[in-house]
């Protein structure tokens, strides 16, 4: 996928936030969405949940090995037990078959099978649609929005990088609360290209 962070769009972000022109300078973004099924994202997801990166893409290398290809009945096919064997926790082994009776043929979510069964819906209504499966909250699936669907205004005041950004950028004493970081950010026009300058700042 091509990177969706066009000057166009980088310029829509800069006049709603000018002052923050001067670090824009100073890193590369770039945005390229997967458009990856819901279901495939959802499980990736939750396996990398609180894992560095190196520690995830292992699990869930084997994880994929054990099941073959991502369908929901593939993984129903297995205990929470065997998921244990792989390295998932028992929470997380919990939360997959969570996600994967939701999206089986006779599931709650099995309309939603590709990137394109969610045009039609808000940034709040698939939030709302997929925080309904225990195990998935509310950033996992702004993850998704930014990530496999190329949503162009998500902001995830929730999540500690962003708020860190915040920080630094807009010189705070304190680390902003969710609320303050939104109140901060709303005036933000294309305001994932924000929540990925708080990210790539942290770097400078």
């Amino acid at each position: 996928m091509t990177n969706i962070f066009d000057e166009k769009q980088i310029e829509i972000f800069l006049k709603s936030a000018p002052n923050l022109r001067k670090f824009m300078s100073q890193v590369n973004l770039e945005l390229r969405p997967t458009m990856s099924p819901p279901f495939d994202r959802l499980i990736e997801s939750v396996i990398y949940q609180q894992l560095s990166g190196k520690a995830a893409s292992t699990i869930f290398g084997r994880f994929l090995n054990l099941i073959g290809e991502m369908t929901p009945e593939n993984i129903l096919k297995y205990k929470i037990e065997g998921f244990r064997a792989v390295g998932l926790s028992s929470q997380k082994s919990q939360y997959v078959h969570n996600i994967a009776n939701e999206f089986k043929v006779a599931g709650s979510m099995s309309q939603y099978q590709d990137a394109k069964s969610l045009d039609g819906l808000s940034n709040d209504e698939i939030i709302s649609l997929f925080s309904q499966i225990k195990g998935v909250g509310e950033w996992t699936v702004e993850m998704y929005l930014i990530f496999g669907l190329g949503r162009l205004d998500v902001f995830s005041s929730k999540d500690l990088g962003v708020r860190k950004g915040l920080q630094k950028m807009y010189k705070l004493e304190e680390l902003p609360t969710p609320k303050a970081s939104l109140e901060i950010t709303k005036n933000w026009k294309n305001s994932t290209v924000g929540n990925i300058l708080c990210w790539r700042i942290l770097d400078v």
